[in-house]
């Protein structure tokens, strides 16, 4: 029987091996595509659905649209990605990988993402429910409030977006 210490600091630990998992993934995708692990993940989801609105492609991607919004700028000025107006409203746009952002894919590992979801989405509703409350119960209750939270990106990719570090105890 573990004391609760010893759960603490294996969920400590477990956090820890994700986080690391997530860096040491996205490293390996930017130093193979030059891309980061989210937008190599934008990328994934538009060759599997073709045409997404940027507020579709948001909500698989579990992000805000503005976040989204700068992932598909970057891969709009590599030319991986394409923007089509909607013709029955031109205000609608509709997101398609071009031929160079499926060549790219091809060239990059998986994103990390893609199976952290799956992992999370193969928990039962309870205990998903759970692990969600009992995370946002952590980081409102820590200095972890307070801190930006980038999607997934190197930080060494996009230094201008780099979060300040968190502040010590």
């Amino acid at each position: 029987m573990t004391t609760r210490a010893q759960d603490a600091a294996r969920v400590v630990d477990s956090l820890r091996q994700l986080f690391k998992a997530i860096q040491e993934h996205s490293k390996a995708i930017l130093g193979k595509t030059g891309m980061s692990g989210p937008q190599v993940w934008a990328l994934s989801v538009l060759e599997s659905e073709p045409g997404l609105s940027l507020g579709d492609l948001a909500a698989r991607l579990f992000a805000h649209p503005s976040t989204v919004s700068g992932i598909v700028d970057r891969l709009e000025a590599r030319a991986a990605v394409r923007r089509v107006t909607d013709p029955e409203d031109a205000r609608g746009l509709h997101l398609f990988l071009t031929p160079l952002g499926g060549r790219l894919l091809r060239k990059s590992p998986p994103p990390f993402q893609h199976d952290l979801r799956q992992a999370l989405e193969g928990l039962s509703t309870a205990r998903l429910r759970s692990l969600r409350r009992s995370l946002e119960e952590v980081v409102k209750t820590t200095a972890a409030a307070k801190v930006p939270a980038p999607f997934f990106e190197v930080e060494t990719a996009f230094p201008s977006r780099r979060a300040s570090p968190m502040p010590l105890r």
